[in-house]
């Protein structure tokens, strides 16, 4: 079967991540696979050498009125042009998934819309979100990774949809964890974006600095805003002046290296509003580490069971965090058995190969039979 994987880029993401991780473990497993990308701006992960990459340009037509018109065209005769059964996209943007619905057109190839966050937090505006339900109506099939996401899509493409959760790459499960007498070092994994809600980890640690009169606990946050929603990190650095934690609390940024980041740390909070699967949680709780998130949709609740191998707080709840925090370093024998669980739990989450060979045999499914798209 050939795949292929229509996305935005390759750089710093964990939709992106996702996409190499499944093309990786799709051509272990002896499948043709492609990546075709909008912007050529690099690629921050590794792919297997066997996955193709393709990258779709613009027209060269220097006349504005007829140049949207060419990339149009362009853009369709390239995709019919990689000879895919399946194509995958996880843009909900309607102009490209209407190339891609087109693409397919009088071929056997089938369209697949990966939804891969709450829809119904991630669109609040009435425009995006009538672009997302058109791209669902386009789709022959759409892939969630939980089975909560269903309840945000319209109740006439709930039935076009199957489950495939995501990959988690074996290297966290391997690392070797030393549990710690002591919790200090908090961190966190993310873009700097309002969805994730940094604010919140920076106010609970603060709170919790100040009841404690902790000398030795840090927080640190890797990730870093993206280019077209800028201020994230402004409004971030700004708190931690306000604080005076500028000793205390580090943003450094995107790395590549992040498993060597989980094994320096103690413990890791998540503050999301809002998720599909968070990548990021489920790493460090492989990664050994005693695990706080908000308790958003969807996600976190499908990976922590609260008090056993993590801690769920409600979301938007300062006091909450800054209390698990507080718990986590006056208990650290606690903390580190919920480690310990988080690991366990992930051991149990299955093998790239394995995950990816639920993926293939969905797709089968779908270009096996007559698909009527609403």
């Amino acid at each position: 079967m050939r795949i292929v994987f229509v996305t935005r880029h390759l750089t710093n993401g964990g939709a992106e991540r996702e996409v190499v991780a499944f093309a990786n473990a799709l051509v272990q497993i002896g499948q043709d696979v492609c990546i075709a990308y909008h912007h050529n701006i690099g690629i921050d992960y590794t792919l297997d050498s066997r996955v193709q990459t393709f990258w779709q340009r613009n027209s060269k037509v220097r006349i504005p009125k007829l140049r949207g018109l060419c990339n149009i065209i362009l853009s369709i005769r390239q995709l019919r042009g990689l000879s895919g059964d399946v194509l995958i996209s996880d843009n909900p943007s309607l102009d490209r998934n209407w190339r891609i619905w087109v693409a397919t057109l009088f071929t056997k190839t089938r369209m697949v819309y990966a939804v891969i966050n709450n829809v119904e937090k991630k669109y609040p505006e009435k425009r995006r979100r009538k672009q997302h339900e058109r791209t669902c109506r386009l789709a022959d099939a759409i892939w969630i990774q939980t089975g909560e996401q269903r309840k945000f899509l319209p109740v006439y493409v709930q039935e076009k949809t199957f489950v495939v959760r995501n990959i988690l790459d074996s290297k966290f499960l391997h690392m070797k964890k030393t549990y710690r007498r002591e919790i200090i070092h908090f961190i966190s994994v993310g873009r700097l974006h309002p969805q994730k809600n940094q604010e919140l980890l920076i106010e609970a640690f603060a709170r919790m600095l100040k009841r404690l009169g902790n000398d030795k606990a840090t927080l640190t946050i890797y990730g870093k805003e993206k280019e077209d929603i800028p201020g994230t990190e402004e409004v971030l650095r700004g708190l931690i002046r306000k604080y005076h934690l500028e000793e205390r609390v580090f943003l450094p940024g995107w790395v590549k290296d992040i498993e060597a980041r989980y094994a320096q740390a103690d413990a890791f909070a998540f503050g999301s509003d809002y998720e599909g699967l968070p990548n990021a949680l489920m790493e460090a709780m492989a990664s050994g580490l005693p695990c706080i998130s908000t308790d958003c949709s969807t996600g976190p609740s499908a990976l922590i069971n609260s008090w056993e191998n993590g801690i769920l707080v409600p979301v938007g709840d300062v006091e909450g965090m800054s209390h698990a925090m507080q718990y986590l370093i006056e208990n650290p024998q606690q903390a580190n058995r919920m480690g310990r669980a988080a690991r366990q739990r992930m051991r149990e989450w299955g093998s790239p190969e394995e995950i990816a060979s639920q993926l293939l045999n969905q797709l089968r499914d779908i270009c096996s039979r007559q698909c009527h798209r609403k």
